[in-house]
């Protein structure tokens, strides 16, 4: 008979316990079992399968994979503690696995010059609404964070209300990479999480981190000896064999694909994702088929995380990292998945839409030297053109939808007495003002009705279709605020207004949600209506200081949020015209458990 073996995990992957089970345990027991030992993470083992269980924030239990190998489980629990747990309410711990400062590689550290320069051609290349002249950097462990200074008048106790509330500050790591953060998140938080992401891409194999380790040690103990060079010599032999390192990339494949398939609608039939990557920059293509139609999702950052280690781990290949990773699933009968990868390593020129610009394949050669280096990347990478893809994990445009005529709008409609909002795939405009989705930080679509009393005739009805996006930063005005009015007691709502709604929540809501859970657990903090939501949980100065366990319910009624506190008689409101009001229930739901 099979035996279960369940084992707590500790924040540094080391077994608290382990038990051994006749039958396979189900999520209510690993949960019990993990809180019984008070750690955030369960292994199951069946012979060399590994199932991998973490506490999400809010204390709910999930399975992060059903099974995998020990290695590849590892990496997922240290993957799922980078990107729900660390670096905490205390900051970044030098003893934690992340908190160690990642290893140089073959680039080394950049210098300041470089790193300010490195985020003006950002800047430039982007066409982004910031500064370049005059910028500073400060250094950490991984690198250099830039940002634009704010001239604060001391003497004036009331100058802090001129100062930019969430400005960005572009992080910039020792391989060139760069991550736009907005000033609300704490400078230590900030610096804590990067140095964590590039310490878990480009940390070592288990068994070469084990040497290094032990390396180390011998060096201590050889200083302490009073008799330098007692030690000659010491090699480290460590690194995984070739067939090893295969079976490792694919298995993080694997897991890579098991992640992608949750970001698409309830039911489909097949995916394809796109990855275009160097050690600086990527862009990744995500898309669905439900019922034969094409449906576009996002790549959520945490996945591209994984990517890039999965990419790490294969540049010690002897054909070097990929340029180029495809990753197709198919459904098949009986709900079983089908999933085929292929790897492009660049023997012919990249498609325009996936290709980086020519400063990160320098970046990536640099830091992954090889010998064969196909002729026009070469020439390529030794150009100085303007770059042709984003350098950011970009909003999806599926292969198969580039070669198709250009998509026509979903809504054209007119607003008002002679202006018509227009909204296709990629972006919404009004006018003369128009946002790309993936720039809005924002959206609100709340309803009214307005009841205008008859005397000597019957009463009249108005309703309110109000329906807008925006960022926080200089927005267009008129996006915020597109209305629409029908009168009637049971009018229909007009059909642009549900069309438009229905893109916000599959395709914009998603991803709004994801990032203001991260800033939330990076400690950061930002108000909806007049509440303000941080880590600790809600605040409506003089009327509300709940932690996220106190809150009892929350309800969507009347074009409101009501928000019950245990032992608060008054529940506290958000109208659903307030930005971001939509997102209370599921942000409450994520952080309340």
């Amino acid at each position: 008979m099979p035996r279960h073996v369940l084992a707590a995990i500790g924040m540094d992957g080391g077994e608290i316990a382990r038990e051994e089970r006749p039958a396979a345990p189900s999520l209510a027991m690993v949960a019990a079992y993990g809180d019984f030992h008070a750690c955030d993470y369960v292994t199951v083992s069946e012979g060399e399968s590994v199932a991998l269980y973490a506490r999400y924030p809010g204390d709910m239990w999930d399975a992060v994979s059903p099974g995998t190998d020990a290695v590849t489980a590892d990496e997922l629990r240290l993957w799922f503690e980078l990107t729900h747990h660390y670096p905490g309410p205390d900051g970044a711990d030098p003893s934690h696995p992340l908190g160690r400062a990642p290893q140089p590689g073959a680039v080394g550290r950049i210098d300041e010059r470089r790193a300010i320069a490195l985020v003006q051609e950002h800047i430039a290349t982007g066409g982004l609404d910031y500064p370049t002249q005059g910028l500073v950097a400060d250094r950490f462990a991984a690198g250099w964070s830039v940002y634009a200074p704010v001239d604060v008048d001391d003497s004036d106790p009331m100058a802090f209300l001129d100062m930019p509330v969430g400005r960005s500050v572009f992080m910039v790591g020792d391989t060139g990479r760069i991550k736009e953060v907005t000033s609300a998140i704490p400078p230590e938080q900030a610096d804590a999480l990067f140095t964590a992401e590039e310490a878990f891409v480009r940390r070592p194999p288990a068994e070469e981190a084990f040497m290094n380790d032990l390396k180390a040690e011998f060096e201590r103990l050889d200083a302490r000896s009073g008799q330098p060079g007692a030690i000659a010599d010491f090699t480290v032999v460590g690194t995984p064999p070739e067939d090893v390192t295969a079976a490792r990339v694919t298995a993080l494949t694997d897991e890579i694909a098991r992640q992608l398939v949750l970001c698409g609608p309830q039911r489909w039939e097949r995916m394809v994702a796109a990855f275009s990557c160097a050690v600086s920059a990527e862009t990744a293509d995500l898309c669905f088929w439900q019922h034969e139609r094409p449906v576009e999702a996002r790549v959520p950052e945490r996945i591209a995380l994984l990517v890039r280690r999965q990419r790490h781990l294969a540049a010690a290949m002897p054909a070097g990292p990929w340029l180029r990773l495809l990753v197709a699933v198919t459904k098949g009968p009986g709900g079983q998945a089908q999933v085929s990868t292929q790897y492009d390593y660049g023997d012919e020129r990249l498609p325009d839409g996936q290709l980086l610009a020519p400063t990160h394949y320098r970046n990536d050669l640099a830091a992954y030297p090889r010998a064969g280096v196909p002729a026009w990347l070469r020439a390529y990478a030794g150009a100085n053109g303007q770059r042709t893809a984003s350098p950011r994990t970009a909003p999806p445009r599926s292969a198969a939808s580039r070669q198709e005529a250009p998509e026509r709008p979903f809504v054209d409609s007119l607003v008002g007495w002679t202006t018509h909002v227009v909204a296709d795939q990629q972006r919404i405009t009004y006018g003369r003002d128009s946002l790309a989705w993936e720039e809005i930080e924002w959206v609100r679509y709340p309803v009214s009705r307005t009841k205008h009393l008859g005397f000597l005739f019957p009463s009249t009805y108005t309703n309110t279709y109000t329906f807008g996006v925006g960022g926080y930063g200089n927005s267009p005005k008129s996006l915020g605020d597109l209305t629409w009015s029908k009168g009637g007691k049971r009018a229909q709502a007009p059909e642009a207004w549900l069309a438009l709604v229905e893109f916000a929540q599959r395709v914009l809501e998603p991803r709004l949600l994801a990032e203001r859970l991260d800033l939330i657990r990076r400690g950061g903090s930002f108000t909806v209506g007049e509440v303000l939501v941080h880590r600790g949980g809600l605040t409506l100065r003089g009327v509300m200081e709940a932690d996220w366990g106190s809150l009892t319910d929350v309800e969507v009624a009347d074009g409101l949020v009501w928000i019950h506190e245990r032992g608060r008689h008054q529940p506290v409101r958000v109208s659903l015209g307030s930005a971001n009001a939509v997102l209370l229930p599921r942000i409450i739901a994520a952080m309340a458990g």
